[in-house]
């Protein structure tokens, strides 16, 4: 089975990144966007493989995990403000994008 993830990323490459997959509350930092966007995806691919060999119960937990409400609705926020006012101060950037997991 495969399930589409949701992400979130912001920064920009002379301050460094910080992604976040809202769907498994896991988050990393580096300094491109394209490394942040790799280190997620490999956080998640490791994340799933371990919870995948827990018990059902737990596994269900694990798999289920989303970020707290307000990390959620920040990411949902800065993405809206971007697209509306598209403002970049300090090339200040922010990019949502979906991650396909076997989960």
């Amino acid at each position: 089975m495969q399930r589409m993830l949701w992400c979130f990323a912001h920064g920009s490459n002379r301050t460094g990144w910080e992604a976040v997959c809202v769907d498994l509350d896991i988050a990393v930092e580096a300094r491109t966007f394209e490394a942040a966007k790799a280190a997620l995806e490999s956080a998640i691919c490791s994340y799933v493989e371990d919870a995948l060999q827990e018990a059902p119960a737990d596994r269900a937990r694990l798999l289920r995990r989303r970020a707290p409400w307000f990390v959620r609705l920040g990411c949902w926020a800065k993405l809206a403000w971007h697209a509306v006012t598209n403002r970049r101060r300090d090339d200040d950037q922010r990019a949502g994008f979906d991650v396909l997991c076997p989960a």
